[in-house]
């Protein structure tokens, strides 16, 4: 039942992975936005020492971000 699968906290794990490895958080960069204001698409790089590791597309920050963790 996809109602009882809980949704992975991408960033969470990111987070984890960027203080366990390198002892520093990871930076989100906005790299994109384009559309009109009330439907805008994101693009996001997150970054950890200024090297990228994932680029994600959404139509909040948030949602990219979780996006460019995964």
């Amino acid at each position: 039942d996809i109602l009882c699968t809980p949704i992975k906290n991408w960033k969470a794990l990111f987070q984890e992975y960027a203080q366990k490895n390198y002892q520093c958080p990871p930076i989100y960069k906005v790299l994109e936005s384009v559309g009109p204001d009330h439907s805008k698409l994101f693009s996001i790089a997150a970054m950890i020492n200024n090297q990228e590791f994932g680029r994600g597309i959404g139509s909040s920050k948030k949602e990219a971000q979780q996006a460019a963790a995964a």
